[in-house]
């Protein structure tokens, strides 16, 4: 028997008022994978995320994660997913350690997960520190510990590098990579397209609504666009292998930003 795949969308359409925000989008997203919906600001990513995680009802079309309605199955499908959004809403005046105990109680878990936690993603030192005073890169781990608090089986992030510093973007790509080699799955929206190509075993490009590309990376790339770009530094020509960004120009034909 196939197994149930971790998220599936099957022509969604939602807008609020008369504007449109997602015009009929289909995906299948297998478990154990890290998928990327790529695109700018607008383009709908986190009214995505709002529907799959059952914050948002479709208004048309269907929505699935490991085989439940996310907003029917809502309190059956929490105890196995993670959400990160791009603005978590910490508890600034509680220290770190009583933030992550907060959740751990909603999810019914002991004090060694949060313990267990703090270590994974850094924060052992910073425990007894108010949330208030941490950088944005300690909060997003903060965040990401949080997430994983329940042990989910499907994790959502929504621009969780959104701000960091290099130093701190690496650290959570990595810790996405360890969820993801545990067999979890991680479904992640960005505008980074670097990111997405170094993470993702699949993407999708969203613009104004619409996906309009759906695939591995460097498929897309491969099945779309020339072997070399020619691009122009210091006066000289030079070739370069294609990336997403050029994937989006090509299919959009605007530049992500």
């Amino acid at each position: 028997m196939n197994e149930i795949p971790a998220l599936e969308m099957h022509e969604v359409q939602r807008a609020y008022g008369s504007l449109p925000a997602l015009r009929g989008v289909s995906l299948t997203v297998p478990q154990g994978t890290v998928f990327g919906l790529l695109g700018p600001n607008g383009a709908g990513k986190t009214t995505t995320i709002r529907l799959l995680t059952g914050q948002l009802r479709p208004h048309a079309g269907q929505v699935r994660v490991l085989g439940l309605d996310p907003v029917a199955s809502s309190r059956e499908l929490s105890r196995k997913i993670g959400v990160m959004l791009e603005e978590p809403g910490h508890y600034e005046r509680l220290p770190v350690r009583s933030n992550l105990r907060f959740f751990a109680r909603l999810h019914g878990v002991g004090a060694e997960r949060v313990e267990e936690l703090l270590a994974l993603v850094g924060l052992c030192g910073k425990a007894g520190e108010p949330v208030g005073r941490l950088s944005r890169g300690m909060r997003q781990r903060l965040a990401l510990a949080r997430a994983l608090v329940g042990s989910p089986r499907v994790l959502f992030l929504d621009e969780p590098t959104a701000g960091l510093d290099p130093h701190a973007a690496r650290g959570v790509r990595r810790l996405i990579e360890e969820f993801c080699g545990g067999q979890g799955t991680v479904f992640l929206t960005t505008h980074f397209m670097e990111e997405a190509e170094e993470l993702c075993h699949q993407v999708g490009i969203l613009d104004q609504g619409r996906l309009v590309a759906l695939g591995n990376p460097q498929d897309l790339c491969r099945e779309t666009l020339p072997e070399q770009i020619e691009t122009v530094r210091g006066g000289r020509r030079l070739l370069r292998p294609p990336g997403l960004e050029d994937l989006f120009v090509h299919l959009t034909g605007r530049s992500l930003e």
